[in-house]
Parts: structure tokens; sequence; C-alpha cells
């Protein structure tokens, strides 16, 4: 079963699960939270050092991974527009957010995802992006740490996702606002689909700094002190020192965040006409704080819903795993809720830049054409080992012989039999020539072959014979395929694609057949164009060739230069 690691690399602090990717529902296998060491945001070894630990920790062996990014510069935008193809979409896309994000747009990276169920002219479609340098510097440190990432979910994205699930209002709007260590999101959220997304750079982690220093007290004692005032605790808390200095800090710190997301709901609800919300989600590791809910709720005159950490990871069974005091656990939950889904025909924002896709691309088709290989390669390994066994036999004699004539060389004078020895060498030397000129690199051979066979054939046998002309005049050493195709047109896309091979003369279909004849159901969906019409069913046919005199891949210049001797 493939099991999948959900890693989110914050500001203050590292959260990172491991689930089984299956149909049913399962817990996550652990859920982990760390919080990275000071000077951790300029020092990437720190955070690849904590995130080690972690993974140590966990004893995970797991690779595969998806990574949450939730940086302030990423843009999460809705639009309306006409269906056009992919390219047409990832272009419109692209310079859309150029005007956003003040960067060029190959410093971006972009994607999108359709909201709109069905064909709709105008389909509903939710964009994101990202500067590349953001999000290679994550991908960087989970890489550095032993990881593989194959996909970059979007936080607000993920948020929405996870704050929709637990209530279902169907079509109606509500603002989601998430407050985290660094980063407030306020998000304008319909359905499940965020419809317009700011960030701001405040959060909890920089009331908790600015109180530690103000009063002069450690990270942990102030993380507490806002704790405890976050819930209002008892009065037994007003007698503490620097409980007055930190209760304003924390006041001031809530104003202010209240301050810029009311700006945020305001522009939301009168320049892009969101005037009919009166709902607010507050989530996040800060929201928390009580006065927080309150304040936002009295300002905006909007009911406010505070749903806490075990609420939200109840959602993918994970409530048993933290405290509800926990932190941010949301943009998580909505990621792994994507990674569950197994709706294959959706498109879903992925963050990764195309060069590490690439990558990733080129090491599946690598895996894919090695396994094929393997196939075409047993045919001719033991005419290949029979071949290098004989090349080393003969290296190991003119290693001896070069070794004698050296010396002998130098005695020319002490031993008459020098000339028989020479005769020997050269002797020996015209049956290395002999041997290898038609020495050829069966596996280089094959791989050629195999890349060359159409998708709608594929090739069940080969033999090579001895060398042989042709009535044309071609010489070389005579081949024989045997194949099977998902028509009668595959032993003329087979010949097409065969005469691209330059060192391949004289290739010819000498049989074709279709099993059963007469069967007009396709055995297979590949290579057959829906215009033309064919009898299709499994063809099996046999093609002849010659490998030329001149194949680039003989080795005998080679091999003979190797021993010192002559082309």
């Amino acid at each position: 079963m493939e099991k999948l690691i959900l890693l989110e690399i914050g500001a203050f602090s590292i959260k990172a699960c491991e689930i089984e990717v299956s149909r049913r529902s399962r817990p996550p296998l652990w859920l982990a939270h760390r919080v990275l060491p000071d000077g951790a945001h300029e020092h990437p070894e720190k955070v690849v050092e904590t995130l080690r630990g972690l993974l140590r920790e966990a004893g995970t062996r797991t690779k595969a991974t998806r990574l949450i990014v939730t940086d302030p510069d990423l843009v999460v935008r809705s639009l309306n527009v006409p269906s056009s193809d992919k390219h047409e979409l990832e272009m419109t896309f692209g310079f859309a957010m150029t005007e956003v994000l003040p960067l060029p747009l190959d410093e971006l990276v972009v994607d999108y995802e359709t909201a709109t169920k069905g064909r709709s002219p105008n389909p509903n479609v939710v964009m994101a992006g990202a500067p590349k340098a953001t999000i290679a510097k994550a991908i960087d440190v989970a890489e550095r740490s032993g990881l593989r990432v194959d996909w970059v979910d979007v936080g607000p994205l993920a948020a929405a996702r996870a704050v929709s699930e637990l209530s279902r209002t169907e079509g109606e709007g509500y603002y989601l606002v998430v407050v985290g260590a660094t980063t407030t999101t306020i998000e304008v959220v319909v359905g499940d689909q965020p419809q317009l997304v700011r960030s701001i750079r405040m959060g909890g982690e920089l009331i908790t700094q600015e109180i530690a220093r103000r009063l002069e007290v450690a990270y942990e004692a102030a993380e507490g002190l806002k704790r405890a005032i976050a819930i209002q605790a008892s009065e037994e808390i007003h007698q503490l020192d620097g409980f007055a200095t930190a209760d304003g800090i924390v006041a001031d710190g809530v104003r202010a965040i209240v301050q810029e997301v009311a700006s945020s709901i305001d522009y939301f609800a009168i320049q892009r006409g969101y005037t009919d919300i009166d709902r607010l989600v507050l989530v996040g590791g800060s929201s928390a704080v009580e006065r927080l809910g309150v304040e936002l709720g009295d300002k905006l005159a909007l009911k406010v819903e505070r749903p806490g950490p075990r609420q939200v990871l109840r959602l993918i069974e994970a409530d048993a795993f933290v405290e509800d005091s926990s932190s941010n656990w949301v943009e998580m939950t909505g990621a792994v809720m994507r990674a569950r889904t197994h709706d294959k025909g959706v498109k879903y924002v992925n963050l990764l830049p195309a060069r590490v896709r690439a990558r990733r691309q080129h090491r599946r088709q690598l895996m894919l054409v090695g396994a094929a290989g393997v196939v075409l390669i047993g045919a001719g390994a033991l005419l290949t080992l029979q071949r290098y066994q004989q090349l080393q036999q003969v290296q190991a004699t003119q290693t001896s012989l070069t070794t004698q004539l050296g010396v002998l060389s130098g005695q020319m004078a002490r031993y008459a039999t020098y000339g028989a020895l020479a005769q020997g060498v050269r002797s020996a030397r015209s049956t290395v020539t002999q041997q290898l000129a038609s020495s050829i690199d069966f596996p280089q051979l094959l791989t050629q072959i195999a890349g060359a066979t159409p998708s709608d054939s594929w090739l069940t046998s080969l033999s090579i014979g001895a060398p042989t002309t042709s009535t044309g005049g071609a010489s070389g050493l005579g081949v024989s395929f045997s194949l099977e195709g998902c028509s009668q047109l595959a032993p003329a896309h087979w010949l097409d694609s065969m005469s691209k091979l330059s060192f391949l003369e004289n290739l010819w279909v000498s049989s074709s057949t279709l099993t059963p004849p007469g069967n007009t159901t396709p055995s297979c969906g590949v290579g057959v164009p829906s215009a033309e019409m064919v009898e299709a069913g499994m063809t099996t046919y046999q093609g002849s060739a010659i490998i030329s005199n001149n194949f680039a891949q003989y080795r005998s210049a080679s091999y003979l230069r190797q021993l010192g001797a002559s082309s």
C-alpha cells in the first residue's frame, strides 16, 4: 500500500504526518510538530536538522512527499475565463499573476484548477502562484532531509477545503481567517473554493516574541503567558509579574490583526460585491485568543465560528493525536483530504516547478524503458555474454603477447625465434580483427529498436542470424522480428517507424495475420486513429531486415585501439 508524507514548513515550526493512500479512510500513521530553533529562517541547515530529527523519531522510511506552502507571497484568485486549452490557460494565468507579484514570468510558479464541474463555456477557475525561489527553498530543505517532493499543495486552498467540510452550506459564502505564526490569511470562500485571498505579515508568534523581548523572559515563558491571557484564565494569573505588560501587548497585537482583517473584508465586500456574507470562521494556532474572535465579531458585525484543532483533525480521524491547545492543523488537514481524493479526471493545483516535474517524469520514463529493456536484452543476453567472454580472453592473450614482445624486443639479437613469435602476434591480431569485425553492442542495438517500435505494436521475439547479402546488394547481419499489434495498420506503422533507423536495410514485413479474422472490436485502444476505418483486432506479423556493416555501434575499431592494433 502506498504511503505518503504531508509536510508543512513554517517560519517557526514544522508539521508533518504520514498516511496510507487507499480507497477507505484510515487515521494517519503518525502526526508530529517541532518548533524550529532560533535563526532557522536565516540558516536552512537548522531546518534540515530539525526535519531529519522528526523523521528519525517517527521511524519512517517513506520518501514520497506532498509539500504544503503557506508563504505570504502566495497568491490565489478565482476567475471566470473562456474555455481554452491547457497551454493557453497557463499563459493567461501567468501574465495575470505578474500583475499581482512584481516578478518576471520565468521566476513564478503558476497553476490552476477548475472549480466548476461540467463543461461550462465560462468555467470558474482558481489560479495560484508563488515566487519560484520560495517553492525551491522549501523543496531543497525536504530533499536535503531525504524526502522526494512530488506535489506542492497551496495552504489557502487546503484551509478552505477543510473548513468547508466542517459545515456544508452549498452555495453560501463565508469569510475564512487563518491566524498563523507570522501570517494571517483572509479568504472569501464560496462552497469549498476561495474566490479572493489576502495574506498579511501578522500572527501569534510575533506577539509572543514581543512579550519575551519586553519582559526579558524565555520564549516558552512568554508563550505560556500569552496562552493564559488568550483563554482568560483565573484571577491568579493576574497576579503574575509582567501580566499587565503582556496583556497590553496581546491587546495591541489583537487590535492590529483585527484592523487589517476588517480592512480586507471591507474591501472584499464593497469593491467585489460580497455584501451578503454574514459568517466568519476563525482558525489557526492563534485563534484561541478569546478577544480576537470577540473583537472581530464586534468590528464587522459578523457571526464568528471558531472550530478547534481537535474538531478540524477529526475530519481525517487524527483528533486523538493532539491536545485542544495545539497548533494550527487546518492546512495539513485539507492537504490530507486532497491526497485521499481519487478522482483522476479532475485538475488540481500543483505548484511543483516544471523543472522538478520534468526530472520526476524523466526518472519514471527511465524506469519504464529499463523494464522494457530487460525483456529485450534477455533475448540476446546469452550471445552478449559469450562475446564478452571471448573479448576478455582475447584481451588477456593480447596483454600477454604484448608483455612478451616487450621482453623479446630487447633480446632480438639473442633469440633467433623472434621472427616466428612476431608472425604469431600478427596472426593473433588478424584473429582479433576477424572476431571483432561483426561484434555489435547488442544492448544499444536493442534499445534503439525498442525506442523506435510504435506504441500500437510490441515485440515478441527477435533473432539475429549470420551475415547475409540481399538481392539489392545490402550486406550485414540478418535480423528477424516477430510482433503483435492492435490492428492491421500496426505493420505499416512499424515499417514507417523502423525505416527511420539508418542502420536497418531491406526492411520488410513477410506476413500479417488478424486474430480472430473479421473481428471489428479493437483488442486495445492504442495507435488506431478514430477516423481510420480498419479491421481492428490482435494482429500477428513477422518482419525482417539487415543490420548494415556500417552500423555505428560496431566495436572493432575501439577494441583494436585498446589492444594497440590497427583497424
